[in-house]
């Protein structure tokens, strides 16, 4: 299943602010939102005001997960993300340099599953 996903590598709070109004403009709410930086000092004004996930790279968590997973500090924090190897390398290697990697993503993917048919609940059906 493909999840709808838009990803953004900026460097400053007004392209944060820009890109995540363009963001938003494209039907993704604020809890689908996920930033992640070095240094997220900047971006505590972005969380006072709205319900988006800002997460820290290179935390004492991402070095421990690091040790044991023998990957880069900044490539652990992205790690509960779907993203390819490549992709992984790159963003990880952008947030090193200093940049904010936005990544917005669908909960729940455009092509779902259909959901079974229930049988109507009659007398005969019921569990005993």
């Amino acid at each position: 299943m493909e999840y709808r996903r838009e990803i953004a590598v900026v460097y400053t709070i007004d392209e944060v602010t820009a890109k995540l109004n363009n963001i938003r403009g494209h039907g993704f709410s604020e809890h689908e939102i996920h930033l992640f930086a070095k240094d997220i000092r900047p971006l505590h004004s972005l969380k006072m005001y709205t319900d988006l996930d800002i997460h820290q790279a290179g935390t004492m968590i991402d070095h421990i997960f690091s040790i044991f997973l023998r990957q880069s500090i900044y490539a652990v924090c992205l790690r509960h993300l779907d993203f390819s190897h490549e992709e992984v390398t790159h963003y990880s290697h952008c947030i090193e340099q200093g940049a904010i990697v936005i990544v917005a993503q669908h909960e729940f993917p455009f092509e779902k599953e259909p959901k079974k048919q229930r049988k109507a609940l009659t007398v005969s059906n019921v569990p005993k």
